[in-house]
């Protein structure tokens, strides 16, 4: 007898429940990707489909995998690097048993075939769970804890680039980078920065305000407008040596905690 399902979840795969996390970086094209998570959605729900009525019309012959897509219902799909993994809402504690058993295996292999795509049920351990309603999907990989003597290093890096005693970079633009670091990490300010259209080393600031306020009073070697282009914003446009000068004066005051 199979266990009933909220009817919010009878509802097919669509793109919408296709969760594209192929890599954090990945830069492709939006509209291709939105175009292949419509047909992976379509290619898994054919099969799924497929496979759960072929299993109704074997079921004297394989019950339990009858039992198994019953009590079974595709939430999504995740796309990783690894492949695609299912979304599952699980029933109970004994379909999940069955899903991460042979069961499972067969269930995934059946799909894998009618798709043409490979996939695969999250990893995950049924005695930690919930004896209803279980979601198996793809978790977050845990963190791992940072080296506190790579936190160190890097800490004591960027305080020599506030401090002066190195370049933030390469670039004609070190002196602004430095500055736009020291105001971060000194003041709380996160300015926004225009280099477009200027000469290499002289760029321009923006912040709220409430911050312009405060860089005034701190003596910002470059006087004030009203950016009307970015809302309410004033801006400093400063050279580099103004840049080195005010960076200075800045990162004399001690580090925010």
């Amino acid at each position: 007898m199979p266990d009933t399902l909220p009817p919010h979840l009878l509802t097919p795969l669509t793109a919408d429940a296709v969760r594209w996390h192929y890599h954090r970086d990945d830069e492709r094209d939006a509209d291709a990707v939105e175009a292949t998570c419509a047909v992976l959605a379509e290619l898994v729900e054919t099969a799924w489909q497929t496979v759960k009525a072929r299993a109704a019309e074997q079921q004297a012959d394989a019950p339990a995998l009858h039992r198994l897509m019953v009590n079974l219902h595709m939430e999504g799909l995740d796309v990783t690097a690894d492949g695609c993994v299912l979304a599952l809402h699980v029933a109970g504690r004994g379909t999940h048993d069955l899903l991460h058993a042979r069961t499972g295996e067969q269930m995934t292999a059946a799909l894998t075939t009618e798709a043409h795509v490979a996939l695969r049920v999250a990893d995950c351990d049924s005695r930690l769970r919930w004896t209803r309603g279980i979601r198996c999907a793809e978790q977050s990989p845990v963190p791992v804890p940072p080296d506190p003597e790579a936190v160190q290093t890097a800490w004591e890096r960027l305080e020599d680039v506030i401090a002066g005693r190195r370049p933030a970079d390469d670039g004609p633009q070190a002196a602004s980078h430095r500055l736009l670091l020291v105001l971060r990490h000194r003041l709380g300010i996160h300015a926004g920065a225009l280099w477009a259209g200027h000469p290499d080393g002289i760029f321009t600031l923006r912040c709220e305000p409430d911050d312009a306020r405060r860089l005034i009073a701190l003596g910002i070697p470059a006087r004030p407008r009203l950016d009307g282009e970015v809302g309410a914003t004033v801006a400093f446009t400063l050279t580099g040596l103004e840049c080195h000068a005010f960076a200075d004066t800045v990162a004399a005051r001690p580090p925010r905690v």
